[in-house]
């Protein structure tokens, strides 16, 4: 009889742990670096007031992070079960390429602040500025969620030319085919001999994709990193990631490269972002609060990108239940967002990056 009443409480406990671990939701999130900021929002008001804790690479501005865990409950989604969500926003082509491979992915363990152990887990979701069709990564079809429009900005170094405040498309294929240009042929000031070096994110990145197709640019592109030892341009083989990109263009010799809002703003105060083929994508100032976007609304400044979310078509009922209310939160994040704009506002439409615009009718 002993014998038997301990194997039912063995048993029991196992039932009990076994009811635990399925008391824990686990969603895991990768790909587009643009509109973190958004996400970051968005997944903080699904937890409302009962957030747990949240460990941030970046815990001064954590909107900025690249690697963020989060975990508490999500009541009106999940009851009172424990909700944990892993988000590293490695590019938008990554992140579509961690779906269809399959692969792991690199994210925060847990949720303790400053805890900088990571797990290899597979993503769930993956936000993207660009379509699957896109990148080399096209299978399985994803299911594909756009959401919004986030513009990408040209933006040049603290040490370019004063009078470099604009670069059409001929001037950037002319600079991608080089990697380098003397200045007075962006600035048409005869005195500005130095040269201006391009700076350009990874493959990773689609980003990257929106500006070469936006320019029609089909070559390999030549691109350079600064050395801080030598105070020079080196050949980059392989690209930055955009917290590189500014910190480059914060410090090094003239140089352009490409960002979005979020990162853009960190580069002199937003003052060094380009008009691209004489439109800036917002009338200036560039603010980290409100910005008018009129310009990509209406559709005289065109690089920019669907905002996306993708899902494998075999997701979960807790990965659609929880992306259908990410969806909603992003869409009113994006109401008063000063770096992109709902679907809702934008006045034109296009089927493919760097494709033509059209009127809404």
């Amino acid at each position: 009889m002993k014998f038997i009443k301990n194997a039912v409480l063995i048993g029991m406990g196992a039932s009990l742990a076994s009811a635990a671990a399925h008391a824990q939701v686990v969603i895991n999130i990768s790909g587009a670096v643009a509109f973190r900021d958004s996400a970051y929002r968005s997944i903080r008001a699904l937890y409302g007031a009962n957030l747990g804790s949240e460990n941030a690479d970046t815990p001064a501005k954590p909107q900025t992070s690249l690697r963020v865990t989060w975990t508490g409950q999500i009541t009106n989604l999940f009851g009172g079960q424990t909700v944990t969500i892993h988000a590293y926003f490695n590019g938008a082509v990554a992140g579509i390429q961690d779906l269809t491979a399959n692969r792991d992915v690199s994210f925060f363990a847990t949720a303790t602040p400053s805890d900088t152990n990571t797990v290899p887990l597979k993503s769930d979701l993956a936000f993207g500025s660009v379509f699957q069709q896109s990148t080399p990564f096209t299978v399985p079809s994803l299911e594909d969620h756009k959401f919004g429009v986030t513009p990408v900005f040209f933006v040049k170094s603290t040490s370019a030319p004063a009078g470099l405040t604009n670069i059409t498309v001929q001037q950037y294929r002319t600079l991608a085919a080089n990697g380098a240009l003397p200045g007075w042929f962006l600035t048409g000031n005869t005195n500005d001999t130095n040269l201006i070096y391009y700076v350009s994110r990874d493959p990773s990145a689609g980003q990257r994709v929106i500006v070469q197709r936006e320019s029609g640019f089909t070559g390999t592109p030549i691109f350079y990193q600064w050395d801080t030892n030598s105070a020079k341009f080196l050949p980059d083989p392989t690209g930055r990631t955009s917290a590189q990109i500014v910190s480059t263009l914060n410090v090094s010799g003239p140089a352009i490269s490409f960002l979005t809002g979020v990162d853009a703003i960190n580069v002199n105060g937003g003052a060094n972002i380009l008009a691209f083929n004489g439109y800036l994508a917002a009338v200036r100032p560039y603010s980290s609060v409100s910005n008018d976007l009129s310009p990509v609304i209406n559709g005289q400044y065109s690089q920019w990108g669907y905002e996306h979310l993708f899902n494998l078509a075999s997701a979960s009922q807790n990965v659609t239940g929880f992306r259908d209310s990410l969806l909603a939160a992003i869409n009113t994040d994006l109401q008063t967002n000063p770096n992109s704009l709902p679907i809702s506002k934008v006045q034109v439409e296009r089927a493919a990056e760097g494709g033509p615009l059209s009127p809404i009718q």
